[in-house]
């Protein structure tokens, strides 16, 4: 699927399924989870889990 141009706009991924008919389901998780966006995101989820 090519990316949209909403997608493009808010950049969410999610919008290419949406706009092309497909469902999305969520579930709530229990556990803490981390983002990892940049490079010190990552060393930081490197060190809590070593």
């Amino acid at each position: 699927m090519k990316q949209s141009y909403l997608e493009k706009v808010e950049k969410l991924e999610q919008l290419r399924a949406l706009e092309n008919g497909f469902k999305i389901k969520m579930i709530e998780a229990k556990s803490s989870l981390i983002g990892i966006d940049t490079q010190e995101d990552y060393e930081e989820a490197l060190k809590k889990y070593e």
